[in-house]
């Protein structure tokens, strides 16, 4: 893993040095510059592969081409037999030097041919063009900002907010995706001047003239299998899979819950010898979630080496740090406790493997199972289910200690009054409409009159290409909440002390298989990830094959009405909101006393609020 900056169109040392010095955290083994005509571009890096010869930025054997990247490319191997079966002459064994020969040979086109998550930009001197390239499913951030006659990039945007002329004004159709999703969606992010290149996508800068491309895209569908086929194709897949993530000249470890993904993952890590596992518990009021006696038990019958690591998360303490390491807000408050893992995990290892990915690739997510249910649930008479079930329904007590049924009950009877996209999307969205036309002030309501956030899910739905509403919600997800959300807080948290976490579960091979198997073999009624629990059936416990998602979440609906009661109570006071005017006092309050006296679950709603407000004050003020 490594952090990486430039500018395009002009040598700048000194702020080269500023923007690449803002990512040293992703980078904390080496550093390296190149100013050429044109051209000024910075690396820190993390040593992975070939420690002793893979420093950046790197340049072609003639100086003509000059790389910096973020990533791992793990067919690298293959792809250097073929380049070298073609001429190519590599002067180094790591991973990097075959992106420069890939690209002398194919051009734009390479990228198509990685397989790894990967950030990268390539000064083509002869030409004076900078390609720039992000893997597939987003795993990697880059982050551009066109300014003037100069093209500014970075892995994150503190690096660009060292330039004086990108524009940090808050962009309010970023805002508006953020209380909708908890993330900003790509291209957009919240500074109207700082745009962040979408997964699966190239762009090029050359003569001042700035392009983007799409180079990947996931199809659904196509091929005809038994179910037995798939499974041993699966079988082969998740094997393959693992042995290659697990690619490292340095020690590595894997997260280890009582779960199926992370167990799935561990027990073909197995397959190649001795393994360091870590599992994570968190002490305090109100914690669900603790899974390490499962995790403990797993660790035995695997025989790991397992740490079972205690995080007393300090959340007043970690808030400003977690909005440094995002730039933006981020509503997701698991992002708390995947900072504090990564710390404690860094000190024994600097790869780690997460399970990341199964859900959206496996159809592990409750949300699936209630898909396939609401099919059935139609059929009852629409007059019956919109004016005597739903109303009936929406009058349940929702529990702010972390126990959603009564709340996915009212989602679910609300959601299947409406088609099936927009159902899902309600299902993944958290400020409904209504909700934010409430909370909006009347500059904001003004400038966002007419526009439809859930039209990005619409989009990605139609884009599926398929009726089957499992597989399209799946495919929503793999496009959105996955690189969006689960792989953003990902790497963010973990580059912020130098670890490097891979995500098997994502790789895109493998997504690209499963987005060919029948929605109906994922999940069956109520039962999800169906394909990978009879896969994993005789590697791993019965108990573990058939055990339920728990997830890994803080008990943030707890936290707001104690620990955090006093920031809630600063940081979204009617002065506060007076500050800016982007939000009614009188809705932000009607939020907190109904999440406070238990008539409904505002914890999303209210944490989105005040790291947002967290944000502003170290951003904006």
């Amino acid at each position: 893993m490594c952090g990486i900056a430039g500018i395009a169109g002009a040598v700048d040392e000194a702020l080269i040095r500023r923007m690449t010095g803002t990512l040293a955290h992703r980078g904390p083994d080496d550093e390296g510059f190149h100013l050429g005509e044109g051209v000024s571009l910075g690396h820190r890096r993390l040593s992975i592969i070939d420690i002793e010869g893979g420093h950046q930025p790197m340049a072609s054997a003639d100086g003509s081409l000059w790389l910096v990247y973020n990533g791992e490319i793990y067919n690298y191997p293959e792809l250097k037999k073929d380049l070298e079966a073609q001429g190519r002459i590599f002067a180094t064994h790591c991973d990097t030097e075959v992106i420069l020969h890939a690209y002398a040979l194919h051009g734009d086109a390479c990228a198509q041919q990685f397989q790894g998550m990967f950030a990268f930009a390539l000064w083509d001197a002869p030409r004076r063009r900078l390609f720039l390239a992000r893997d597939p499913l987003g795993v990697k951030p880059l982050y551009y900002a066109l300014a003037g006659s100069r093209l500014y990039f970075a892995s994150e945007m503190k690096a660009l907010l060292c330039v004086d002329e990108i524009s940090r004004a808050l962009d309010l159709e970023a805002l508006d995706d953020y209380l909708t999703y908890l993330y900003t969606v790509p291209p957009r992010t919240m500074f109207q001047g700082i745009r962040q290149l979408p997964p699966g996508h190239y762009a090029t800068w050359e003569d001042g003239r700035w392009s983007v491309q799409r180079y990947w895209r996931l199809k659904v569908g196509g091929e005809e299998h038994t179910e037995e086929e798939w499974l041993e194709e699966v079988r082969r897949a998740l094997a393959a899979t693992v042995q290659k993530y697990m690619l490292s000249d340095v020690p590595l470890g894997a997260y280890l819950s009582g779960g199926l993904d992370s167990a799935t993952i561990v027990s073909h890590m197995r397959d190649s010898g001795p393994v360091q596992t870590f599992t994570v518990g968190f002490t305090g009021e109100g914690n669900l979630y603790d899974e390490t006696g499962e995790a403990a038990a797993m660790a035995r019958h695997l025989d790991t080496e397992h740490h079972l690591l205690r995080v007393q998360a300090d959340v007043t303490e970690l808030l400003p740090r977690i909005v440094r390491h995002f730039d933006e807000p981020f509503g997701n408050p698991t992002a708390l406790l995947a900072y504090a893992i990564a710390e404690l995990v860094r000190k024994h290892v600097k790869v780690v493997l997460s399970g990341d990915g199964g859900d959206e690739s496996f159809g592990g997510y409750p949300r699936y199972a209630g898909v396939a249910l609401a099919e059935r649930y139609r059929k009852l008479p629409r007059q019956l289910r919109a004016a005597v079930i739903n109303p009936l329904v929406q009058l349940l007590p929702e529990s702010t200690r972390g126990a959603h049924g009564f709340r996915r009950l009212r989602e679910f009877s609300a959601g299947t009054l409406l088609d099936p996209v927009d159902m899902y999307a309600s299902w993944i969205s958290y400020y409904s409409a209504p909700e934010k036309a409430a909370l909006y002030g009347p500059e904001v309501s003004k400038a966002l009159a007419g526009r439809d956030a859930l039209g990005y899910v619409r989009h990605l739905a139609r884009e599926a290409g398929t009726e089957d509403p499992i597989s399209q919600a799946m495919y929503v997800d793999l496009h959105s909440f996955l690189p969006n959300n689960v792989l953003h807080y990902g790497d963010r948290m973990s580059m912020a002390h130098g670890l490097e976490t891979r995500v098997p579960l994502a790789d895109p091979k493998l997504v690209e298989l499963l987005a060919c198997v029948p929605g109906s073999l994922q999940v069956q009624g109520l039962r999800t990830k169906r394909l990978l629990r009879r896969a994993m059936a005789g590697r791993l416990p019965a108990e573990v094959v058939r055990r339920k998602k728990v997830g890994f979440n803080p008990p943030m609906g707890v936290w707001l009405n104690t620990t955090l009661r006093p920031l809630v109570d600063t940081y979204l006071s009617s002065n506060t909101l007076a500050e800016h005017g982007l939000f009614q006092a009188v809705s932000v309050q009607r939020l907190i006393d109904e999440h406070r006296n238990g008539r409904r679950d505002y914890t999303w709603h209210l944490w989105a609020l005040l790291v947002f407000e967290a944000w502003r004050k170290a951003y904006q003020q």
